[in-house]
This record gives structure tokens, C-alpha cells and sequence, in this order.
């Protein structure tokens, strides 16, 4: 259920428009009364410590603070940064959302690139720890009967509410085969990340999680949004929501979700 927009103009005005455009965003993608946990993870590596002195993921965690309210009547993102590890940081909400990115990550050094300990970290956080696989049969004399199960994940009780992540970088990870290996772990989690990435370019490395087809769902897409402050809010919330709906229906299909 959403947080109404009276409920947002007594206690963040400031985020009022933002939300305005969000609501009018989610409309259009056809996710109105869709109940979603919001998530967002910032790349804390040292290429982005001018992002950061600017203001810009400030800015843009606003953005995904006006777009949550959407999504989940709570006015709260659960917060987290990636470097050389990724950290769980707390909530930012609508109460206290001024100044929260160098509040929460005040202190912490900047590192390197490590996609993989985001992905796993996030599962872990909201509680989708995998089952181990079943163990193959044996025989009489403890001979393999056939293969053992592959390809899906053990069955489980389907979740009631989706995670929704925005996960910016500038750039490619420190181990590509660790990202990919982690992204296709997660898939049978119900999780969609939405890959944002900033800078005059696009980043190839994103554009091939977005097509890896080893995943149990399709569970992520990426989009390039060039420069935080010159993108237009109405747009930054098109592509924030694109494919997140298709995403539904698939965990839904696949049993990821009720």
C-alpha cells in the first residue's frame, strides 16, 4: 500500500513533487496497489568520492526514498554501500532523510569494485537463505541412481512481498566471474535489481548481467542514466520501473512470489 500523499506533505514536504512524479511513473508502468520492500546500493569505491562530495547520491537517494512511497506505507529504504565490501548502513526515511548518505557513511574508507558481496549481502539482509540442494539417491551400494537434481531451486513457501533494489556504479567490478556467479545465485531469490549506472558512457559489464541467461528468473536490467542532477525525474522513474512489472510476473510464474 502506498503512503498517501497528505501523509507526505505533513512529514517531508520537500519530497512532495518527488513523489507526485514517482506516483505518476508507477501509474503509467500499471503497478499501482503492488506492495514492494525498496532497497538501495551505492558504489562507495574511490572513483565515485567526487559523486559523492557533490551531493549526487544524496539527490538521487531522495529520488528512490519518493519512489518507495509507492511501494510500501513504511516511508523507509533499507540503505547500503558496496567498495572493496558491502555494508548494511540502516533506513533512510521520510523522517530523516536530510543529509543521510554522509551520515550513514561517515567514517568508512572507499575501496574497490566488489559487486558479488552487494548481491549476496542484500539476499542475506532480507532473509533468502538458499536451502541446500537435496542430496543425490544412491543404491544398494551406494552408487549414484541418475544425476543429481540441478537447475532449480529446492521447493519453498513463495514470498508475499518482492525486494526491489537500485543498484548504481560506475563502474565494472573487481571480478567479473565472481559478479556473474553471485547474480545467478541470487535468481531464484525474490529479487529484481535494477542496474543504474552513471558517467558518459554505458558499461558493457552491466549490459551482459542484464542478458545472462544461466539465471533461474531474469532477475535484473540495466539502464544508463548519464549525470544524477540532469536526467529529468519523470524519466530517472521510467527507467528505474523498467521491467520490474515483467519481473513480476515471472516470480510469480516461477513461485518466487505468491
Amino acid at each position: 500500500m502506498a503512503l498517501s500523499l497528505e501523509k507526505i506533505s505533513s512529514e517531508a514536504p520537500s519530497l512532495l513533487s518527488l513523489a507526485k512524479t514517482a506516483y505518476q511513473a508507477v501509474d503509467t508502468s500499471g503497478l499501482n496497489g503492488q506492495k514492494a520492500k525498496v532497497a538501495v546500493v551505492l558504489d562507495f569505491s574511490g572513483s565515485m568520492a567526487a559523486v559523492y562530495r557533490s551531493g549526487a547520491m544524496q539527490r538521487l537517494v531522495e529520488k528512490v526514498l519518493a519512489l518507495a512511497t509507492q511501494f510500501d506505507d513504511d516511508g523507509a529504504i533499507d540503505f547500503f554501500v558496496f567498495d572493496t565490501r558491502a555494508s548494511y548502513l540502516g533506513e533512510i526515511s521520510i523522517g530523516d532523510f536530510p543529509g543521510s548518505v554522509d551520515r550513514l557513511t561517515r567514517g568508512r574508507s572507499m575501496g574497490t569494485t566488489n559487486y558479488a558481496h552487494a548481491f549476496l549481502t542484500v539476499r542475506e539482509h532480507f532473509g533468502f537463505v538458499p536451502q541446500p540442494p537435496p542430496m543425490p539417491k544412491r543404491g544398494l551400494f551406494g552408487l549414484l541412481k541418475g544425476p543429481a537434481a540441478a537447475g532449480n531451486p529446492p521447493a519453498a513457501t513463495p514470498s508475499e512481498i518482492p525486494v526491489f533494489v537500485l543498484f548504481l556504479t560506475d563502474g565494472a567490478p573487481d571480478s567479473k566471474e565472481s559478479a556473474m556467479q553471485a547474480l545467478t545465485e541470487v535468481s531464484s531469490a525474490p529479487i529484481f535489481w535494477k542496474f543504474l549506472s552513471i558517467g558518459s558512457k554505458s558499461i558493457a559489464f552491466l549490459e551482459k548481467l542484464d542478458d545472462m541467461k544461466q539465471r533461474f528468473v531474469d532477475n535484473a536490467n540495466y539502464e544508463p542514466i548519464g549525470d544524477v542532477d540532469a536526467i529529468s525525474d519523470s524519466l530517472l522513474f521510467k527507467k528505474m520501473l523498467q521491467e520490474f512489472p515483467e519481473w513480476l510476473g515471472e516470480a510469480r510464474a516461477k513461485r518466487l512470489l505468491k
